[in-house]
């Protein structure tokens, strides 16, 4: 089993991934703001906190030593990532430069770490132009500073020299009662491809250990069912929130969502197991479990 660091662990994303490598037996270390919450790794075996800066490279070298695998989710993510420039590439490219040199300083002498990078698909911008699907090689041109910085956080880890695996994530829905996102990211007729936590979680967490993905850039999305027009998944979506079509708004110009090639992806992690009629049903039964 692999000894396994965390950045950003203390969020939702963060917990449910060290979660399913819990379960996997490896070795935690979880690692994000003093101001986050931890309490919900209490009593959990072989994890340990690690509240800090990961701008702060000395705090850094002391968790990644003996590290066999980092996972960097650590970011400002939209629609925060859009208020303050300086804020997102200090945390989403400085950070990332930070982790980078620390895990290169000799925190692991013998063997450097794997570092994953929760990248997304953001870094290709519009592609409403592109007919077929977007696959992992297709140019980069990003349209927001969310991209932009991943853009540069990529390029900081593939010069590096690090091991790595650049994970290019479609945009995350969760079977959750939540209001609807005014407006949707994504215009009525635009081709969208999402991905459910629980199955990125899964591709996440098959990751640790596989050789074969080291190197590579891998598009993580939800698979052929999920491929829908950006109007149709919100109909659906308000079916069963009972928020009809006509009370939900749409972006006037294409967002950077579109159909995915994750044959590779999937190949390597065998993720995509949750169809859109299986989100929409756990969708309700959140939703009922909410309102009884």
């Amino acid at each position: 089993m692999a000894e396994i660091l965390i950045t950003g662990g203390a969020g939702n994303m963060g917990r449910s991934l060290a979660g399913a490598l819990r379960g996997q037996g490896h070795g935690l270390r979880i690692l994000d703001l003093p101001a986050c919450d931890f309490g919900f790794f209490d009593g959990w075996e072989r994890t340990s906190v690690f509240p800090g800066d990961i701008l702060d490279r000395g705090f850094l070298r002391n968790a990644l030593r003996g590290v066999d695998w980092v996972y960097h989710l650590a970011a400002i993510l939209p629609p925060a990532s859009e208020a303050n420039r300086e804020r997102t590439f200090r945390v989403n490219v400085e950070g990332t430069r930070s982790l980078i040199e620390a895990a290169s300083s000799g925190a692991a002498p013998s063997r450097p770490p794997t570092v994953v990078l929760a990248s997304s698909v953001s870094v290709f911008g519009d592609t409403t132009s592109h007919e077929g699907l977007v696959a992992s090689g297709h140019p980069v041109a990003p349209n927001d500073l969310y991209a932009a910085s991943k853009v540069e956080a990529e390029a900081v880890l593939m010069k590096s020299g690090l091991p790595f695996v650049n994970l290019r994530i479609s945009a995350v829905v969760i079977p959750a009662f939540l209001d609807p996102p005014e407006p949707w990211p994504f215009t009525r007729g635009q081709r969208i491809e999402l991905v459910p936590l629980a199955d990125l979680v899964r591709a996440m967490a098959n990751l640790a250990g596989k050789e074969g993905a080291v190197r590579r850039t891998l598009i993580l999305a939800g698979g052929p069912e999920w491929r829908i027009r950006g109007e149709d998944y919100v109909r659906r979506w308000g079916e069963v929130m009972d928020i009809p079509l006509e009370e939900m708004s749409f972006m006037e110009r294409p967002g950077w969502l579109s159909w995915y090639d994750t044959r590779e992806s999937q190949v390597l992690l065998d993720y995509q197991k949750t169809s859109l009629d299986a989100f929409l049903a756990q969708l309700a039964a959140a939703v009922a479990e909410a309102l009884a």
